[in-house]
Parts: C-alpha cells; sequence; structure tokens
C-alpha cells in the first residue's frame, strides 16, 4: 500500500495575516519619511497617522512573531511561508526602527 501524504494548506492565509498585522509598520516608516522630507500632504494628517501607526505597528510585529513562532511548531504549513512570514516579521522590525530616525519627535527630543 502506498501512503498518500496530506497537503499543508493554509499557508496563504496565515502569511496574508502577518502582512496586515505588518501593514502599520509600513504606514509609520512611510508617514516619517513624508513629514521628515516635506512631501505635499498636510504635516496634520501624517502626524497622526505616524503617531497612531507606530505603536499599533509594534503590537502587529508582536503578534505577527507570535503567530509565526506558533505555525512554525505546528509544522501544519509549508516551510516557504514560514520562511516568508519571519521575514515580513524582520522587515517590520527594521520599518520600525528606522522610523523614529527619519522623523524626530519635537515633543521628546
Amino acid at each position: 500500500m502506498t501512503s498518500i501524504r496530506e497537503r499543508k494548506i493554509g499557508g496563504p492565509a496565515t502569511f496574508a495575516l502577518t502582512l496586515l498585522l505588518i501593514m502599520p509598520a509600513l504606514m509609520a516608516f512611510g508617514a516619517a519619511a513624508g513629514l521628515s522630507h516635506e512631501f505635499g500632504f498636510p504635516e496634520s494628517a501624517l502626524w497622526l497617522i505616524y503617531s497612531a501607526s507606530i505603536y499599533l505597528g509594534y503590537l502587529g510585529v508582536i503578534v505577527a512573531a507570535v503567530v509565526t513562532v506558533i505555525e512554525a511548531f505546528k509544522r501544519e504549513i509549508a516551510l516557504a511561508f514560514i520562511w516568508l512570514m519571519g521575514t515580513s516579521v524582520v522587515i517590520g522590525i527594521c520599518l520600525l526602527l528606522l522610523a523614529p530616525h527619519f522623523y524626530r519627535n519635537p515633543w521628546y527630543s
């Protein structure tokens, strides 16, 4: 008898969830870049986006890292998606570390 291996599904959905959780980090980085380089957007709107998304980005990166570690230990999704999720978490961490360096907050300087 030949054994049939079950396909590992659920990877794309979990990867999409990870990208959704990393999105505030990207928004914080974009708003910080806009504030520091004086794009054509109103500064108050960019400041609001930066302030809200930097804290949501921290929370999102932590949750995305936890989801990635849990899925890696469960081994129910393909290894390629685990690597993609881990890479997106690292990119989110880098974006959150770079955002405050692009725009120095005048209130905390």
